[in-house]
């Protein structure tokens, strides 16, 4: 399982609303099978509201490809991929271009 919070950037939060909503309506088939292709059994993400008015998203991925997602997600040429990756990078401050930041450390 892999889990990490990641900023939503200023004014983007209805944005990431509306996202969320069309990959779990019109688009859910296809992000269904992006997340069986990249061996996912679960893709889950909150949103959470800070105390400063500043927003994350808090991402879980579960499964035997939770530890390569985010890599074979920056690489995919599949359309679905590319435009789940175009909306992660118009709504939060990540560029798949670059490379990734550390990995969170468990704690407890």
């Amino acid at each position: 399982m892999e889990a990490f919070a990641v900023p939503i950037k200023p004014g983007k939060e209805e944005t990431w609303k509306s996202w969320v909503a069309e990959t779990n309506g019109a688009r859910k088939a296809e992000f269904d099978e992006m997340n069986e292709r990249m061996g996912l059994t679960t893709h889950a993400a909150w949103l959470q509201q800070n105390p400063d008015g500043s927003q994350l998203a808090v991402v879980v991925v579960d499964g035997p490809g939770a530890s390569e997602f985010l890599g074979k997600l920056a690489t995919s040429d599949h359309a679905f991929d590319t435009w789940f990756r175009t909306n992660v990078e118009d709504i939060h401050p990540m560029d798949f271009s670059a490379p990734p930041p550390p990995a969170p450390v468990r704690f407890l």
